[in-house]
């Protein structure tokens, strides 16, 4: 590894020279002690050489070993959690050897001490709490039916729990640790969701322990706590629960596609006193999740229903109903929805009562079509939507045992019956939630 070095001695302030060569630093003209600061071009983390050279007057032959302290000198921000102020620390680490050349005064410091602290000192030197637990979220096949409301939640809720251990650690003037997670993830249309991959598809993370915060609020770049500062000093231990909510996002769902999230969020500590962030302890993730957007097929799309002839004077009084035909519209449908229809009269697709308008061609009078579904109740007519909770639409049941609608057209009197035609023309519209 090959460091670009700047070094100034504490002291004086005075610029010395510093090359790099073969994972060593040639420093020459330095005094005969003192404190070497230095930053890497690796990274933006700062160190220094503390060294005492030999008496001048020894004599060691041509080569002589010292040692060297190095230390970090650190200044990292905790960030948008809320602490804001910098703070310096001093971690002392062997420099595993150094060669004096007596004659020149020149000192060769081998950097591998100081250049694995550069790489590394930030995240790992510092005291750390240890956070344990489960990582890897499953929510199996979920089916998502076609006309399920965007907001819906969707699929079973699943948990994970951790557990978080943190020695004491008192400073000053700030003490103990905070608890933080790191989202992975984008924002979904819906608020507070993440999106998973999949079109139409997020999902929505709770800390329940928390005062059930949710954690999927935050998107992609941000931080913040999973858990209340640690403020005291003193020891502590304890678990948290978190749990995992598909929610629908989009009106078209992706069918048949897998999600799969290597890190739907991280968890870390922070060490307070020393302003650290630890290395990622446990990552959350998603697998063995595939989403199957479910619908059915129509199988009669259009039906045909010829009611018997029957006597005017056979609807009277009026409200008197009369030649019940039965009829079924054929459907086939995948499992995990429920299936919904509403009728709508096609003559005048305002009409929201449950008699049908009479059609072009009828030639009766006092006399209009009505359908029962199959509890015998006379169905009203409402918009042409599949849109969940569309005025007059009905539940028929669950897709996997619905393979038909039954359904039955009537006569019913309205006023004086006269003979003549009747014709009448509704439509049907279904929707999976």
């Amino acid at each position: 590894m090959e460091l670009g070095l700047s070094l100034r001695i504490l002291a004086t302030q005075r610029s010395v020279g510093a090359i790099s060569q073969d994972s060593r630093i040639f420093v020459r003209g330095v005094a005969d002690q003192g404190m070497s600061p230095e930053r890497g071009s690796m990274r933006p983390t700062q160190y220094a050489l503390a060294y005492r050279l030999p008496p001048r007057d020894e004599d060691r032959g041509s080569d002589a070993r010292i040692d060297a302290v190095c230390g970090a000198i650190l200044h990292v921000e905790r960030g948008n959690g809320g602490f804001t102020s910098r703070r310096s620390f001093t971690m002392i680490h062997s420099l595993s050897r150094a060669v004096l050349r007596k004659w020149f005064r020149f000192v060769t410091l081998w950097a591998a001490g100081c250049a694995g602290l550069a790489a590394s000192l930030p995240a790992e030197a510092a005291l750390q709490c240890t956070i344990t637990g489960s990582a890897a979220i499953s929510f199996g096949t979920v089916t998502v039916p076609r006309d399920t409301p965007v907001g819906t939640a969707i699929g079973p809720l699943q948990s994970s729990t951790v557990s978080a251990s943190c020695p004491s650690n008192p400073g000053s003037p700030n003490s103990g640790w905070y608890l933080q997670y790191y989202p992975k993830l984008t924002g979904s249309p819906v608020t507070g969701v993440w999106n998973t991959g999949v079109a139409g598809i997020g999902i929505r993370v709770i800390d329940v322990t928390y005062n059930n915060r949710r954690l999927s609020n935050l998107n992609i770049g941000s931080w913040d706590d999973f858990g209340a500062p640690i403020t005291t000093g003193a020891s502590f231990t304890g678990n948290f629960t978190f749990s995992y909510q598909l929610i629908k996002t989009a009106a078209q769902v992706g069918s048949g596609g897998p999600v799969n999230i290597p890190q739907l969020f991280t968890l870390v500590s922070h060490n307070i006193p020393a302003n650290v962030t630890s290395p990622v302890q446990v990552t959350i993730s998603v697998n063995n999740t595939l989403i199957v957007a479910a619908t059915c097929t129509v199988t009669t799309p259009s039906v045909g229903v010829a009611l018997p002839t029957v006597r005017a004077s056979a609807l009277s009084p009026f409200g008197t109903t009369t030649g019940n035909t039965p009829f079924n519209i054929g459907l086939s449908c995948q499992a995990g929805a429920s299936v919904y229809v509403t009728l709508t009269d096609a003559t005048n697709t305002g009409n929201t009562s449950s008699n049908l308008t009479l059609a072009t061609g009828s030639t009766a009078s006092g006399v209009k079509l009505r359908v029962l579904n199959s509890s015998g109740s006379a169905v009203s007519y409402g918009p042409d939507s599949a849109a969940a909770g569309n005025p007059n639409q009905w539940k028929v049941g669950g897709s996997a045992s619905t393979t038909h609608i039954p359904l039955t057209a009537q006569y019913i009197s309205t006023g004086p019956a006269t003979p003549g035609t009747v014709k009448g023309l509704a439509t049907f519209t279904m929707s999976y939630q």
